[in-house]
């Protein structure tokens, strides 16, 4: 029966799927959308970026970054 069916051996008139053009157009499809994705995120619209870390007011110890030693 599976051997039937996968050789399209069937007698209800429909055409077989060409599987082979089936995956070609799959991956056009799929380069498309990669391009698209790689040309939007290298796009520049001409804004700054802009931050999405909160900043708080005070002084940052004891998490600040690279803080310089004090001399004694």
């Amino acid at each position: 029966m599976i051997y039937y069916i996968l050789n399209n051996n069937n007698a209800d008139g429909r055409p077989p799927i060409h599987w082979g053009g089936a995956m070609i157009a799959f991956a056009l499809v799929l380069v498309g959308a990669v391009l698209v994705v790689y040309l939007v995120s290298t796009a520049d619209f001409g804004q700054p970026a802009t931050s999405t870390v909160p900043r708080t007011p005070g002084p940052c110890a004891p998490f600040c970054p690279a803080t310089p030693v004090p001399p004694r």
